[in-house]
């Protein structure tokens, strides 16, 4: 049963840490609204897709790691929610949300990938 959950809390942060720069790229430069847009679709299929075949009958380390870095991420995107409504608007927001996307995918993947390999 902790395998489950384990398993959902990485597939809804991550979900979560993608659909973030969409937040911060409001009212921006277009090329940093596509961008975001991009990562949104991007971890809508992923996330989608990893639902389906990342389930494991047993956890191994890898996926308690994943989740505490997935959780540092998604604090990380919390600090820059507040630095928006206090600062305003600003791009390095949006690059700093856009890598911490990237990160998070890539980490995502992994993990989907090592579901199937330990």
């Amino acid at each position: 049963m902790i395998e489950f959950g384990v398993d959902l809390l990485i597939n809804f942060i991550t979900f979560g840490i993608c659909f973030l720069p969409l937040y911060f790229a409001e009212k921006s430069r277009p090329l940093f609204e596509n961008i975001a847009v991009a990562m949104a679709f991007i971890g809508l299929l992923g996330v989608g897709t990893g639902i389906f075949i990342s389930s494991s009958e047993e956890i191994s380390t890898y996926a308690y790691i994943i989740l505490i870095v997935q959780i540092c991420a998604l604090s990380i995107d919390g600090i820059l929610i507040l630095w928006k409504k206090r600062f305003g608007n600003n791009k390095f927001l949006v690059i700093i949300s856009i890598l911490i996307s990237i990160v998070s995918m890539i980490l995502y993947i992994y993990y989907v990938i090592a579901s199937f390999i330990y």
